[in-house]
């Protein structure tokens, strides 16, 4: 039996199913926060208590990145680097760009389905990569800019036509460097190299210059018409 949900019904599972994963992280960390709060470690045996955990817990956070990935404003980037904290940089970045990718895939899928349903005016940030010359540099743009919500690139990204294919690889592409900073960034914090973890802050904040690229090559696009 074929089991179809509309866009709305895919945000509540996400988001029920998210809420769900919170809690059971809590609990499974919950032991650790309080021999943290109650003892005084140094800074390797923080990092050892943090990341005692590992197999199960990977596959609550991952299926959390999914959700988060499909959820609008839901913050993404405060999971991802709960990743680079819990399992470091390396495993991190892996989780990361696996729970990040499928989640924006699946937000394709199920906008893919709908679309022609909405009549709601389409945001700037839609129109402006559906309408760009080079449209998959667009949606590759558009994930790896992190202060962009996944739910608007994933639904710009359906909008320009491209095979699913290219569709996918560009996904891929474009939650790879916010998925990697992320995970440092947790990584650098639990290791205390707050000076580390503000560069990759700076370097997430100038990703925002890319919006540039975007604009150019839709002025490029409108010009040829």
């Amino acid at each position: 039996m074929k089991v179809s949900l509309s866009k709305h019904q895919l945000i509540s599972v996400a988001a029920v199913l998210a809420a769900l994963l919170i809690v059971l992280l809590a609990i499974r960390y919950h032991g650790t926060w309080e021999m943290l709060r109650e003892q005084v470690f140094d800074q390797a045996a923080i990092v050892a208590q943090v990341r005692r955990h590992r197999a199960v817990d990977i596959l609550l956070v991952v299926p959390l990145l999914i959700c988060f990935s499909i959820i609008p404003g839901a913050p993404v980037a405060t999971i991802s680097v709960i990743a680079g904290i819990c399992f470091g940089k390396g495993l991190g970045a892996v989780l990361n760009i696996i729970g990040i990718t499928l989640g924006n895939l699946i937000a394709q899928r199920v906008f893919n389905r709908v679309t022609e349903k909405q009549t709601a005016k389409p945001s700037k940030i839609v129109d402006a990569i559906e309408n760009m010359r080079h449209p998959l540099l667009g949606i590759i743009i558009g994930y790896t800019i992190p202060f962009i919500p996944t739910s608007l690139v994933s639904l710009a990204a359906i909008k320009t036509g491209v095979t699913p294919r290219k569709l996918a690889l560009a996904t891929l592409v474009g939650s790879i460097p916010t998925a990697v900073i992320y995970a440092c960034g947790g990584d650098e914090l639990i290791k205390a190299h707050f000076k580390n973890a503000l560069g990759l802050a700076v370097i997430v904040v100038l990703l925002i210059g890319l919006l540039w690229l975007i604009r150019h090559d839709r002025r490029a696009n409108t010009k040829t018409e």
